[in-house]
């Protein structure tokens, strides 16, 4: 009897014993993905309005604007980058727009916020080297563009905290298309900041977009601006009613 027990046992012994070292080159492949940096991290660039917005005077929504795609003047190697993580050892990974890169973002988050405000908005974003001699007359009544010359997320990946930093500098244009002539500039940067226990891609998608806001919101947000459409659609409103 005890001759034809001891098979039975030494197989079991060797399944189970085969099914722990399975287990534990599983566990020990789990903790080194889990530890291993990934290539990059991505982060959707998103503008996002405020919650209290006030639509735009009677007088100046019926104008026709068209935004045309900003141009991306940053001083880098690779446009495709907008920042880096940078890890406790001094390791940088890079960040990468998910959708929409940068100058897409831009004048997207500008063609929004027109739009949340009542004002009539052409769909087509055409490119512009921002020189009064390239104004095209089917642009409507004011054209808008711009350059870009910062858009950054630095993210300091260090314990216990993560330092999470991004910047958005940007020059906008405004022209009158009748005219064929640069109405004004405005120059305008944000810089937000956040610390935070946790590093995730989502924090890091909140500051980028945070910034881009920022941004968008304080070039319309400047008295000239107003200023300077209300001229605008004064100088339309005489001249139809001539």
């Amino acid at each position: 009897m005890k001759d034809s027990v001891k098979p039975v046992y030494e197989r079991g012994t060797a399944v189970t014993t085969t099914i722990i070292r399975l287990l534990m080159i599983f566990c020990l492949a789990m903790f080194l993905g889990a530890c291993a940096p990934p290539g990059l991290y991505s982060v959707d660039l998103l503008y996002i309005s405020p919650e209290k917005t006030s639509l735009a005077d009677e007088n100046v929504k019926n104008l026709s604007i068209t935004v045309t795609q900003f141009n991306d003047m940053r001083t880098v190697d690779d446009k495709r980058i907008i920042g880096k993580v940078v890890k406790s050892d001094g390791m940088k990974i890079p960040i990468l727009p998910k959708h929409h890169m940068p100058a897409d973002a831009v004048t997207r988050a500008v063609k929004h916020y027109l739009n949340s405000k009542g004002y009539h908005v052409s769909n087509r974003m055409p490119g512009w080297n921002l020189g009064d001699d390239s104004i095209e007359n089917g642009w409507g009544d004011i054209v808008i563009g711009g350059n870009i010359y910062e858009f950054e997320l630095i993210c300091l990946k260090e314990m216990p905290i993560r330092k999470y930093m991004a910047r958005v500098k940007l020059s906008v244009v405004f022209a009158d298309v009748a005219k064929k002539k640069i109405k004004f500039t405005v120059n305008v940067e944000s810089s937000p900041s956040l610390e935070h226990v946790r590093f995730t891609e989502g924090k890091m998608t909140e500051v980028m977009n945070d910034a881009l806001a920022a941004a968008i919101n304080r070039i319309f947000e400047n008295r000239e601006v107003h200023q300077k459409i209300r001229e605008i659609a004064e100088q339309k409103g005489n001249s139809e009613k001539k």
